[in-house]
Formats: structure tokens, sequence, C-alpha cells
């Protein structure tokens, strides 16, 4: 043990003192053995002599004695970083460029993996996450539908595999009574949906069985967000009663805080509310979600509720019957198709730290090509291959770990900026942090750099002839045709990897483009679009609905400035807002199974006309539907599939299939398909029925202006205050506004990756200016030659010119390859063009051997403007 302290000691101390000990104690033995000798009667030189040779090689020994008084790799790696702190302040410019280029590389990796880390691979914060599902039914090709309330109750009570189910759907209501009136949003659950979470109440109770269940008081628990928010707080709120919808809750509890996949205000009974269903083909929006039991996978759980679903097939027959099961784990289903884009920035992220890697590596050959003569003289006095290696890798770990303390602030300031532009819709992007494991992924790629740059050097520099090294002038020599090979070929590699980013931002931004100026199916401009809700406790039937909204458009068309206005239930844009099962009357009747879905909708008799919607057969909705027979208008893509070579219109169509009760329509009429979700998607069948005929509570209404329509927002809200003072506007938005909206993941996208390929371009250009200046360097007598001999200028600048772009070339054709085969990763992403787009590829690639020649000008300049006379002078 102590010698143990003692060598510790020695190696905080330093060695200084103990080395002074070792020395004198070695003279004293040598004085001591030369008089030994000398009483033998040898001279004073011949005695000093024979004791040193009876003694040994002192050196040896006291290297020996050094290693045994204390841990000489420990020592020696010491030395190794001090010498290469020393390094980086002999060349300070140097380290500079090489840990900013890492640092950057390091930095966006470290931002992005944060975002893909947060949203991707970290756990939901709720117990036993891994084991949450979320389940939906299918029929056929269509996954993901709706659960009806029987079902749910069968597979609550009869499953085998799971611990703990519920079931959830959302709702809009009216609250009234505080201040002005207010749209809100809540989730009507079942009670072990709290459970499932672990959510817990902050002030109250949460609701149980008893409250889940029909003819139950209505009772309301809070979100804390919306407590501590839109209620101010309130300590003494429960027992307070809210009115929603003009029908009172009192509340019962107010949740503590805990991050919710859904952004709502309250929770409501569900049980209370389809309690009393018995029709087990009645779906609504519910959604179930469960926690496995442990050791099930989701296979066996959906073969549990698939057991089920065939039994309940037998003993309740009927629309349901083919009905199975549709599961996926509850993370999956929030992240959504987020997973495809962040992968995508991921691993642009990747190959700008690559092409780093690569531009740090080829500085540091050529660098350590100018050390030829220290490395060498290292090598003749003993150093071992190992030894240098270790050297030069603690060298270029020590740059590599200060690009990584670099990459650190600087993927905090990108992590900022990333949370600042990216989409509301990306689940728990706002909550990202640079938390410990995301920290260590920043340690892990650091070493990684610093490994893949430090070896480099070591392969390039092979076995070196010792004897060139140490002449005179080697450090020009260029370091062997070894060393300049694996420069070429490192820039190789970033000009390939620079085409395949280019490549891929070049999609992005033309499908950006693409979907910019697709076809909505309407006029977007000028117009303004609200929605209202009307209470059924206020508007009790149709005809209240009907007048209400009579008064409101014929108040709305006296407001200076609207030229029309107009009502739909699912404005352009809004996305699914309901779908259902339909059959052609007079067709073969479909298997249950291959029932055909389409949108439905609602618009009253001057929707297209003022939206500007072509009717491409037949008429619009009018005013004789009111009591006419029951119709609908079809958009083309329903048309287009059931009669491509015939007018619909007069053929009859049924909602609800053939296997559920539903109204036959007659087709009135055939309008151009309206993108109903974002620009970059397809449409969707869809039927409209006439507002005349189906008067929902819940409307959108379209304005058409003159001039701005977000001025006329003022104007709007006074008349239907005037109507009715209790309703809000929601959802009030330009229509222009809510298509950009649908653009910002495709925006976001491709601003990321055509940064990404700026960055790589930059990159790429100086790796290309300092391995030609480089270049031009170690060959400057060559060229002196050259010029003596007859070259011109122009020669001089071809003859350099020539290398740049043939490295180039090489680059982009490797680049090619890999960019025919990362256009297959882009999937989704990519819209209106092909992914392997011809055009694209010249474009990038135009762009890269632009970009290299641009940095090829100046070294290729520098080359003409030698000095043959003093050059071959200062040679020979």
């Amino acid at each position: 043990m102590r010698e143990w302290f003692s060598k510790f000691r020695a190696l905080i101390k330093g060695r200084r003192g103990l080395d002074n000990d070792l020395a004198e104690e070695i003279e004293t033995h040598l004085h001591m053995e030369a008089d030994r000798y000398m009483e033998t009667g040898l001279v004073t030189e011949e005695a000093r002599i024979a004791a040193r040779r009876r003694f040994g090689n002192a050196a040896a020994i006291s290297e020996r004695t050094r290693d045994a008084w204390g841990f000489p790799t420990i020592e020696s790696l010491l030395k190794d970083i001090r010498y290469g702190f020393r390094a980086i302040r002999r060349a300070p410019a140097f380290s500079l460029i090489v840990i900013l280029t890492l640092a950057l590389g390091i930095g966006l990796n470290t931002a992005l993996f944060s975002v893909v880390h947060a949203v991707l691979l970290k756990p939901l914060p709720y117990p036993d996450a891994e084991r949450l599902v979320w389940f939906g039914e299918t029929l056929g090709g269509d996954s993901g539908v709706s659960v009806t309330w029987v079902n749910f109750k069968y597979w609550r009570d009869s499953n085998r595999t799971f611990e703990s189910i519920a079931a959830f759907q959302f709702t809009g209501l009216t609250m009234t009574g505080r201040a002005d009136p207010q749209q809100t949003r809540g989730m009507v659950v079942t009670a072990p949906y709290f459970g499932l979470v672990g959510m817990r109440p902050l002030l109250g109770r949460l609701f149980g069985a008893a409250d889940d269940r029909p003819q139950a008081d209505r009772v309301i628990v809070l979100n804390h967000r919306f407590w501590s928010g839109q209620l101010g707080g309130d300590p003494h709120i429960v027992g307070a009663t809210l009115t929603l919808n003009g029908a009172p809750y009192q509340v019962i509890g107010v949740t503590g805080p805990l991050w919710e996949p859904y952004q709502v205000d309250y929770y409501l009974p569900l049980g209370r509310q389809n309690g009393n269903i018995v029709d087990r083909a009645r779906h609504g929006p519910t959604r179930v979600v469960g926690r496995l039991r442990s050791g099930v996978t989701l296979a066996a759980a959906r073969g549990d509720l698939d057991a089920i679903m065939r039994h309940l097939a037998d003993v309740d027959p009927g629309p349901e019957s083919t009905h199975r099961s549709f599961g996926m784990s509850w993370s999956e289903e929030i992240v959504g198709d987020v997973r495809g884009t962040l992968l995508v920035l991921m691993g642009a992220a990747a190959l700008i730290l690559a092409i780093a890697c690569a531009n740090a590596a080829s500085l540091i050959l050529a660098r350590n090509t100018t050390r030829a003569g220290e490395l060498a003289v290292r090598r003749a006095i003993g150093a071992g291959r190992l030894r240098l290696t270790r050297q030069l890798l603690t060298e270029n770990a020590i740059i590599a770990g200060a690009g990584g303390l670099l990459g650190a602030g600087l993927a905090y300031a990108a992590l900022r900026t990333l949370i600042a532009l990216g989409p509301r819709d990306i689940p728990r992007l706002a909550e990202t942090t640079l938390d410990l494991p995301v920290l260590l992924f920043a340690c892990a790629i650091t070493l990684g750099a610093g490994l893949i740059v430090g070896l480099a050097p070591v392969i390039a520099a092979g076995n070196p002839d010792l004897t060139s090294a140490l002449k005179e002038g080697a450090r020009l020599s260029g370091g062997g045709r070894h060393r300049q090979s694996m420069r070429n070929i490192l820039v190789i590699a970033e000009v390939a990897l620079t085409f395949v980013l280019a490549f891929g931002s070049g999609l992005l931004l033309r499908s950006l483009i693409a979907a910019q100026n697709a076809n909505p199916g309407y006029d977007p401009q000028h117009a303004l679009s609200f929605s209202l809700a009307l209470p059924a406790s206020a508007y009790k039937n149709p005809d209240s609905v009907s007048q209400f909204y009579s008064r409101l458009l014929t108040a709305l068309r006296t407001v200076p400035g609207v030229t029309d206005a107009s009502t739909v239930f699912c404005g352009p844009g809004a996305g699914d807002c309901g779908d259902w099962w339909y059959s052609i009357a007079g067709r073969p009747v479909p298997a249950r199974n291959e029932v055909p879905l389409a949108f439905t909708n609602t618009a009253d008799a001057g929707y297209f006309r003022m939206m500007r919607i072509p009717v491409l057969q037949g008429r619009e909705f009018n005013d004789s539907d009111r009591t006419g027979p029951s119709v609908a208008i079809v958009n083309q893509r329903l048309a287009h599939r059931w009669w491509p070579n015939e007018s619909a219109p007069g053929h009859l169509i049924k909602l609800g299939g053939p296997y559920m009760d539903g109204p036959l329509l007659e087709i009135v009429g055939v309008v151009s398909d309206v993108k109903q979700f974002e620009l970059d998607t397809e449409p969707m069948p869809e039927i409209y029925r006439p507002f005349s005929q189906q008067t929902p509570g819940q409307m959108t209404i379209v304005l058409r202006a003159a001039a701005d329509p977000e001025a006329l927002v003022g104007a709007v809200r006074e008349r239907v205050r005037a109507l009715d003072p209790k309703l809000p506007l929601q959802r009030v938005a330009t229509l222009e506004a809510t298509l950009g909206a649908g653009l910002a993941r495709r925006r976001f996208s491709a601003f990321l990756l055509t940064l990404f390929a700026t960055l790589a371009m930059l990159l790429a250009a100086i790796g290309i200016y300092g391995l030609l200046s480089y270049w031009v360097t170690v060959r400057e007598s060559e060229i002196a030659v050259r010029l003596a001999l007859g070259a011109g200028p122009l020669r001089i600048l071809r003859w350099t010119g020539l290398h740049a772009l043939r490295l180039t070339a090489i680059g982009v054709a490797f680049g090619l390859l890999g960019g025919w085969a990362a256009a297959g990763t882009l999937g989704k992403l990519v819209y209106g063009i092909p992914p392997q787009n011809p055009a694209t590829m010249f474009a990038a690639a135009v762009a890269v051997t632009v970009i290299g020649v641009a940095a090829a000008a100046i070294p290729a300049w520098r080359a003409t403007r030698v000095d043959a006379a003093r050059r071959l002078h200062h040679a020979g």
C-alpha cells in the first residue's frame, strides 16, 4: 500500500526531486565502487572506468528505476497530452480551423440526436410505457377504424392479455359564464385512462366507476394547464360549476402537471355519454389504449381481441362481423409519420459529420507532412511505430475533444433554433434538452471523430524511408505517393457526400415548390374561414340550426368588403371530419371487407360557386333540394372510379353500404377534387350532401373578401355576437394561411436539408482549396521547371485545374451512385417528382462541380505566379 501511495505522490508532484535523488544515489554508488578499485592499486581514472563497467548502463538503470517508482504508461500518456497541447499552441490557426470544422459536425449531430431521442427514442413518461398500445378496428385494407362502444366493452370484459384498458375520444364544447364565450377541447375517457398514464389529482379527485356510467351526475376533471391558465389557478375550483354547451358540470378535481400526447382542457366520463349504446355497428370517434400484461406481445394481444371479434360475429352477426383489431405501440401512434422526417434529417447530419472528419483528416495529413522531419528524427532515435501512433492519436484526440466541447455549445444554440422553427405538431419537440443520453452520444461521436481523424495520418504514414525523410527539404516532398493518395481519397469522399446532400436538398426543394404550386381544387385568395358549434341545448332541432345559419349568412353579406359567404361542414384543408361506407345501387354487392369508404361532407347551395370549385357534371345544390328527394354531389375521384366513361349524375349511391342502414342518394353533380389534407396529399373520394337536407350544428363559414380578409375579423365577430353572444369563433384563419400551415413540416425539412447541403459545399470547398494549395506548394519546383522549359501560365493553369476537376468528377461519380441509392430513403418527403430525378441529379452535379472549380481557382492562379528563377536558384 505504501508503495502505491509513493507512486501516486510521485505522479502528482512530479519527478524532478526524485530524479535528483536518483542521480545522487548512482553517483555515490560509483564513487564507493571506484574507491574499492583504488584500494586494489588502480589509479583514479582506471578505477572510475572499472566502476562504471561493473555498474552497467547508468541511463538504462535510471529508466528502469523510474518505471519501478511510478506508472510509466500513465506518465507517458501525460507527456503525450502535454506535447499535444504544445503542438496546438505552435499552430493556433490550423488547430482552430480543425476544431471549428469538427465542432460543426458534432454540434449539428448532437442537436438533431437530441430531437430524435426526445421524440422517437425516449419512452413516454408513463408507468410501463413500453407496454402501452393503441387500438382501433380494421376492415379489409382500412386500418385504424374507430372502435364501437359495444366492441370496446367486450374487449374490456373478455380479454386475457391486458392489465388495463380504456377508451377515449375528443369533444369540443363552448364554455360560457366566465368572461367571453370560449371554445374548449375535452377528452372523454373511461375511468382506467388515468391509471394508464399515471395521472394523479393535484386538487380533489379523479372520476371513478361510479361517475363513468349512464345517468351519473355531470362531473369534470380539469387539466392542469387549463386550470392554471384560463382559470387562473383558482385553489377553490373543486366544487364549482362550469357551463359547457349550456349544461352545468361540477368540477371534482384538477390533474397534476404531466406531459400529455393530446392537448385538452379537461376530462369527461365516456361511460356516462355512451353507456346506453347497444348497437354494435354504431361507430363514433372512439379509440382504445391499454397496458399489456408482462410478457405479452402486441401480436398476441391482437390475436386475443380478434378471437373476441370472431365470437361476437357468431352471437351478434351484422356489419361488424368481418371487423378485426388493429394495434400499434402508443408511442408509435403519437409520433406518426414524423419518424421518417427526423431519421432523414439525422442521416443528413451524419453526412455533415463525415465530411467534417474527412476535411479535418485532410488538413492534419497536410500538416503532418510538414512534420515529416520531426517524426523521422523521433523514429531514428528509437521511438517505435506504436509510440508515434499513440502520440498522433493523442494530439488529434485533444483537438477532437476541443471540437466536442465547442460542438456542445453549438448544439445548444442549434437546438433552441430547431425548437423555435420546428412545426408545432412534432410531439415533445418543445421539451427537448441536452440531457445525459444526448451528452453521452456527443461524447461517443467526439471519440469516434478523434479516432477517425487520428488514424488517417497513421494509415497514410505507412513505413517511411527515414533516410529520405531526414534529408533537407523533405518536408516539401509531398509526403510520398501514399499520403497524397490518402488526401485525394478524402477529398473525393467529401465531394461524393456533398453531392448526396445537394441532391437530397434539391429533391425536397423541388417537392416543396411542387406542393406549393399544387392545385387545391378551389381559390384560396381573399377567403376567410371560421367555425361555429351550436349547442344542442339551445338549438334543439334542425329548423333552429338552419335558421341561425341563414340569418348569419345574410348578416355577413352586409359587411363592407364581403363579396359572398357560404357554409360547409368540413372546410378545405380541415382533414378527415368523418368518413363512411357506401355502395352503388345496381352494382354487385361487395364482400363485407371490400365495402368502399368515402369522406362525407355537407355544404349549402352557394358553396361551390363561392369557393370557385368547378362543377364538372350536373348541377350545384339549390333551394329545390329542401323539399325534393335526397341528393348528393360527388367529387371527381369517386365519379371516375365508378363511371369513368359515362356521366355520374342520375345514378344512386347508398350511404352505409349494403350491410348498414343509410339513405339512398341521387347524384346530381360532380365537382372537381378538393385537397382535404395538405397540398402534398392526394384527394380522397368525397360525398357532399345539401345543408337543407342535413343540418349539423357545427359548421365552417367561408367568406370571400374584396381585399384583405383578416381586416374583416372584427366585423364578423360582431355579427355573430349580435345573433348569439354565447358563441365563440373557432379556428379563424385565411385559407391561404391554412394551406401554408399544412406545408410547415415539409418547409422545415427542406430548410434544414438545404442548410446542411450548403454547409457541406462550404466544407468541400475548404477541403478542395486546402488540398490544391498544398499540392501547388509541394510542386513549386516542378512548376518552376515547367515554366523554365517554356510552359506558359495557361498551360500551368490547365494542368493545375485538371487535377482539381479530376478529383471533383470522381467524387461526383461516386455521389451519383450514393444519391440514387439514397433517393429511395426520402420516401414520403418527395412529392410531385420521381425520387431518382435526372434533372435534380444534373443540377446537383453542376452545383458541386462549380463549387469545386471555384475552390480551386485561387491555388491554380497561384501556381501561375511561381517565380521560376528564384525557385530554381533556391533548389540549386
